[in-house]
């Protein structure tokens, strides 16, 4: 398969699940609205930014990483697939523990700092991860190539 062929699946597959994110969205929207109606402020927020931003980055993870395990079966790339998903749900889950740090106890800020570094370092890791799964698989799509094909310039 082409990387071109392999883009467009990854496409189609990001808007299905742009659109299932966008069901979720609007059904933890709702929840924290009416807890929000109800003068529950602070689990309203808790809510939006523990709930929903967290689970809208799962369900793109999840169908990328599912994509993309169809491409190559060999066990090097899939192990690298792998662990992009895991560095991705750590990710995630230091943006729940930064948010919560943030929302319950403000005056933490040095925990927000480690996080924030984590954060960081977490992001460097999966771009080392995306560009050795393109060293393994020359037509791996990556993210920057990915990014470009979606706004029409399409490397190849």
């Amino acid at each position: 398969m082409t990387q071109r062929e392999r883009f467009e699946q990854l496409y189609h597959s990001g808007k299905r699940s742009t659109r299932q994110a966008a069901l979720l969205f609007s059904l933890v929207t709702a929840i924290g609205f009416i807890l929000l109606m109800s003068e529950e402020r602070q689990l309203a927020e808790l809510i939006w930014f523990v709930l929903l931003v967290p689970s809208i980055f799962l369900v793109k993870i999840w169908a990328r990483t599912s994509t993309l395990l169809r491409f190559n079966s060999s066990p090097e790339y899939t192990r690298l697939v792998r662990l992009e998903f895991w560095v991705a749900m750590g990710l995630v889950a230091l943006y729940c523990l930064l948010m919560l740090t943030t929302l319950l106890k403000p005056e933490q800020f040095g925990l927000s700092v480690v996080v924030a570094g984590l954060y960081g370092i977490g992001w460097i890791m999966s771009s080392k991860i995306d560009q050795k799964l393109a060293k393994i698989d020359p037509e791996h799509v990556t993210h920057k190539v990915y990014e470009r094909g979606k706004v029409d310039s399409f490397p190849k």
